[in-house]
């Protein structure tokens, strides 16, 4: 009777246990692990802390995430992609950002921290017609996590679609990891990132490739703290978009964007390799620092400071009409060096003038007055 007492009583604890987190998998490809007919199926059965293992294959699913768990694309013979596709019914809204846009996700994070590796999220078929925007993979606010080999693209959406899209508009700190990634084919931004005031959301984006041609931005980064850095970013209006005060944007090529670099708050650009574009590097504020930049075949300038203070040192300007543009009388340059440049720097920044010449640095292009998705031509209507 005792023994039987102590059966049940071990028995009950177990029950009471909780899952422990294991390795499951998708489709079937691998042996001795539990395996789902779909991804929705795995992430509601599996438990905290999981790794979903996603076998070679096209997944039409539109997914939302609740706990914390890892999906990876595995192989499979010599296959090696798995693919989250539109479903048949199209997307619909799973989340509000917390600039208040609808968004419809198709890889949606809302609480714990998520990371994805070898996983390609295709957004062909989701447009709403931006009644939505559509994003590839949302990180939504409390959530975090890391997103490495993973490709994002065709998130078109008439001009609301982005590829990652991490935000946090809570008061705890959270970071987003993006890595080794490739964004193509969207017509909002490749990535975004944003939070509130003070910022409550560090970005590490490096050794991403972003080339999004139809874009307002291929990086845009709002009022978060981190990094931009070795990444190879072209073709669209801005390559980096940074709005926030605390990001450095360091050691990246950026080839073929109408403004290659655009600081809009002070904020850090070194050593990145800027060709092919009207401006090397846009100012919209004072207090950036501009350091060992090389910057090639500038249209318009190399660096367009617009009459704001800036740090500048060490920087190489090849092939422009003008090296530096509208440099404040305050502002003492360093050491930087100038080839084949019309004219290595011009000032023009009495007060009477500083208006007319920051309304020249920005253009007439009103896509440069965005700073989030939420306004990417300024003021947008639907």
């Amino acid at each position: 009777m005792l023994r039987h007492r102590l059966l049940l009583a071990t028995l009950s604890l177990l029950m009471a246990q909780p899952l422990l987190a294991a390795t499951v998998q998708v489709g079937g490809c691998k042996s001795g692990l539990a395996n789902y007919p779909t991804i929705s199926a795995a992430i509601t059965g599996a438990s905290s802390g999981s790794t979903i293992d996603v076998c070679p294959g096209s997944y039409p699913e539109q997914l939302t995430i609740t706990k914390s768990l890892t999906l990876t694309g595995v192989a499979n013979g010599s296959a090696n992609q798995a693919t989250i596709t539109v479903p048949s019914g199209g997307l619909v809204q799973n989340a509000t950002s917390i600039f208040t846009e609808p968004v419809a996700a198709q890889v949606l994070v809302l609480v714990g921290t998520v990371n994805f590796n070898n996983i390609t999220v295709d957004g062909t078929g989701g447009d709403t017609g931006c009644i939505s925007w559509v994003a590839g993979i949302f990180y939504a606010s409390g959530s975090s996590g890391t997103v490495n080999h993973v490709r994002a693209s065709n998130q078109l959406d008439s001009t609301c679609g982005v590829g990652i899209w991490a935000e946090n508009g809570g008061s705890s700190p959270l970071s987003v990891t993006v890595r080794n990634s490739t964004v193509y084919n969207v017509d909002s931004a490749g990535i975004f990132a944003g939070s509130g005031t003070p910022p409550t959301l560090s970005v590490s984006l490096n050794n991403n490739v972003v080339s999004a041609s139809s874009a307002v931005a291929d990086i845009d980064v709002d009022s978060v703290s981190g990094t931009v850095s070795s990444s190879n970013i072209s073709n669209a209006s801005f390559g980096v978009f940074d709005m926030s005060s605390g990001v450095s944007v360091t050691a990246n090529t950026v080839i073929g964007s109408t403004t290659g670099i655009y600081l809009a708050n002070g904020g850090t650009a070194s050593n990145n390799q800027v060709s092919g574009g009207s401006e090397g590097v846009l100012l919209g504020g004072s207090g950036a620092t501009i350091n060992g930049n090389t910057i090639v075949s500038s249209t318009t300038a190399g660096v367009e400071l617009g009459c704001f203070a800036a740090s500048l040192s060490g920087n190489t300007i090849n092939d422009a009409p003008v090296g530096v543009d509208s440099v404040p009388a305050s502002v003492s340059l360093g050491t930087n060096n100038f080839f084949n440049t019309t004219t290595t720097i011009t000032g023009g920044c009495a007060a009477a003038a500083i208006a007319s010449r920051r309304a020249m640095a920005m253009g007439t292009n009103v896509a440069k007055q965005w700073h989030t998705p939420a306004t990417p031509f300024g003021t947008r209507t639907k």
